[in-house]
């Protein structure tokens, strides 16, 4: 499975925060703002992962969002191609 997990915060420096703590633990991350006033963080897996692991990495990037006051919005599965 291939995708990116999404998380949106409102302060960039705890998107920043957020996207080291989930590169230390195997994410690939951007930051991007993504209006007046919010960020986000998209990040996806170096490797294509089986179906039955999504839900593993959702909650470890759940955990990271809420350590630095974000939200863990959605994971966007990329299309098979």
């Amino acid at each position: 499975m291939v995708g990116e997990f999404y998380a949106s915060f409102r302060q960039p420096d705890a998107a920043r925060a957020a996207a080291r703590d989930a590169r230390a633990v195997g994410f690939v991350v951007e930051v991007h703002e993504t209006g007046k006033g919010r960020w986000a963080i998209f990040a996806r897996r170096k490797d294509p992962f089986p179906p039955d692991e999504q839900q593993r990495y959702a909650a470890r990037l759940r955990a990271i969002a809420g350590k630095h006051e974000g939200t863990h919005r959605r994971f966007v599965r990329e299309p098979a191609k």
